[in-house]
């Protein structure tokens, strides 16, 4: 399980590119993203993604923006809440880049563990997420 204290994302990861602040890019990328989706703002969420992203989740895959602000609200309104991420690595090439880890999110009547990774682009000097699948760690037998 992802601890409370991790949820200031690591920041010990290293870029192969040029640009040394792709690693803090993405940290504010992920902290935002957790921050207003603890706040249950499905909306502000939705936004850090691409207008044609893919979102791959544990009950299915969903494409586009107004698909991926529904399911938010659904995740939101479902009772997910207490997001915490850990990214374990981010790296770049070019105008393509990606971040991994671990997270853990409480639902109404259980805590939920996983790994995701989540692709970016820039598009018109913005990184948007172009790519975001979370998958949960097996449940364990009662």
């Amino acid at each position: 399980m992802v601890s409370a204290s991790a949820q200031a994302p690591h920041t010990a990861t290293k870029s192969k590119s040029s640009d040394p602040s792709f690693p803090s890019t993405m940290q504010k990328i992920r902290e935002t993203w957790v921050s207003e989706f603890n706040a249950g703002h499905a909306d502000k969420v939705a936004a850090f993604y691409a207008p044609d992203a893919v979102l791959m989740r544990w009950n299915g895959t969903v494409h586009g923006h107004d698909s991926i602000l529904a399911e938010m609200q659904r995740s939101i309104t479902g009772g997910a809440h207490d997001y915490v991420v850990h990214s374990l690595h981010a790296e770049r090439s070019g105008d393509m880049g990606y971040d991994t880890g671990a997270y853990n999110v409480t639902l109404r009547d259980r805590v939920v563990e996983g790994n995701y990774v989540i692709v970016v682009k820039r598009m018109k000097g913005e990184w948007k997420i172009v790519a975001h699948a979370s998958v949960p760690n097996p449940r364990e037998a009662p």
